[in-house]
């Protein structure tokens, strides 16, 4: 902003006007940021209920999917195995009884050969090179190959060396007895194809005490077996995720007798997505409360309380909490028409918060109906999963809420929109404001700058006529 100075030499005062009439100009645009503050404000709050609604459709999507209401959890307890289930688990009973647990293969250097494992136990080589090849059965396992010089040779050396190349083996050094140490190569999986070929290239003298030619197998391998219902199963692993649809078992021990497995519908689950689903509505409630609170003036005050919410009296706002609302009463067919008959209800009372309307749950009615017909209430959420079924419709009424396609703009982009556009045009009065004041002050400082130059010369005159008056 313009600004003016040696003002008032001809006449006093000058400048200080030129500063009063500056600042009551400068109130036209304290005036225009005051609606920028409150259009930002509102683009905030307009965020919040944003990922309110968002936080809300999440949960309405996942109560209604089918897999959610088809969750199944182990209900009985295992000594053998133990299993956990995920989505396409059937319901139901399944014997179990593991014959044989899976195995890796463990290799290890002969007895009392080896008396220190600092020792280097390779040759001398012209190359000061050797290679040590672990293979394993498996198809798909890929070779551990490391090449140790002649000072890398000794026991230590060998176990860091295969350690570091992190492949499908580990390797460690056992102090069996004083002057008794050996080399332990264990397989990181278990299984017939864990199965393991040491072969030493460049250097004899080496091949001849870690070759596989030369090693113990201290533990064989073996795959593991169980029954399924009478049905044998041979895998390579303990873990066993494929037998059975939606089960993974992974076994433990040899079984001393035939085990029940039980896998039962997860009313916990189930449960679960209903209270987050009530908490999200709830939450979303009590943000609308907030940005739409009213609080009257106090007694003699001029201007509404700064405690107001920020969208309080929009109709955007007021529209999404009353299409929310209206899709509670929605009548559903099947077993269950309406959300009370769930023990879900409207309290019809205020919350802290200042909401109104916020659910709550019969915790005890709502288990037993899970517990008792799951299916029905799985219809009540989903329907057909198009157009029918409670979380079904609030999620579609949602997602056109929330949309932010091209011409397909939902109500909440369509008021972030307009007031974006609101701001863009208060940005252009606000620059198109500093430009006139600037010009407004621009004039004065030449009016008040020619005034105070008229000033002085009179001033000059009147002296001038006063010394010669005086010296007559």
């Amino acid at each position: 902003m313009a600004t003016i100075s040696n003002l008032g030499v001809g006449l006093p005062g000058l400048s200080d006007l030129y500063d009063k009439l500056q600042a009551a100009e400068e109130t036209k645009l304290t005036a225009i940021a005051k609606q920028k503050t409150t259009y930002d404000a509102q683009i905030t709050a307009f965020g919040k209920l944003q990922s309110a609604l968002t936080n809300l459709q999440t949960a309405a999507a996942k109560l209604g999917k089918v897999d959610t209401w088809n969750s199944t959890s182990i209900s009985s307890t295992n000594t053998a195995f133990s299993a956990t289930t995920s989505t396409g688990a059937n319901v139901g009973d399944v014997t179990i009884n593991v014959n044989k647990i899976a195995k890796g293969q463990v290799l290890t250097t002969a007895a009392g050969t080896i008396d220190s494992n600092t020792k280097q136990l390779g040759a001398t080589t012209g190359t000061n090179s050797r290679t040590i090849t672990i293979t394993q059965a498996g198809a798909d396992s890929k070779p551990l190959t490391v090449t140790l010089a002649d000072g890398d040779t000794s026991l230590n050396g060998i176990a860091k060396a295969i350690n570091a190349a992190n492949g499908g083996v580990s390797a460690s050094v056992v102090k069996a007895d004083t002057g008794d140490y050996r080399l332990m190569l264990t397989s990181k999986t278990t299984g017939t194809d864990s199965n393991m070929t040491v072969t030493v290239t460049g250097d004899d003298t080496l091949k001849s005490i870690i070759g596989s030619d030369a090693l113990n197998e201290q533990v064989k391998s073996q795959n593991a077996i169980v029954d399924v219902n009478g049905i044998q199963i041979v895998r390579q692993s303990n873990t066993i995720t494929d037998a059975m649809p939606g089960v993974t078992l992974t076994l433990k021990a040899q079984s001393t007798a035939n085990e029940t497995l039980t896998v039962a519908r997860s009313t916990d689950d189930n449960k679960k997505a209903v209270t987050e689903w009530v908490t999200a509505y709830n939450s979303l409630q009590s943000t609308i409360a907030t940005l739409t609170k009213y609080e009257p003036p106090a007694v003699g005050a001029t201007a509404q309380s700064s405690n107001n919410g920020v969208l309080m009296g929009d109709s955007t706002i007021r529209g999404v909490q009353s299409d929310l609302r209206a899709l509670l009463t929605n009548v559903q067919s099947g077993s269950y028409a309406i959300m009370a008959q769930l023990g879900i209800t409207q309290d019809p009372v205020k919350g802290a918060d200042g909401a109104l309307g916020s659910l709550k749950i019969d915790d005890k009615k709502l288990t037993q109906i899970l517990t008792d017909d799951p299916s029905g209430i799985q219809a009540y959420f989903v329907g057909d999963g198009k157009t029918t079924g409670f979380a079904t419709q609030m999620n579609n009424k949602l997602t056109e809420m929330l949309s932010t396609s091209a011409g397909k703009e939902g109500v909440i982009q369509n008021a972030k929109d307009g007031i974006n556009s609101t701001l863009k045009s208060i940005g252009k009065r606000y620059d198109a404001m500093e430009l006139t004041i600037e010009a407004t002050m621009a004039r004065y400082k030449k009016q008040f700058n020619d005034l105070d130059k008229l000033v002085t010369k009179f001033n000059g005159t009147a002296s001038y006529l006063t010394q010669q008056f005086s010296s007559k």
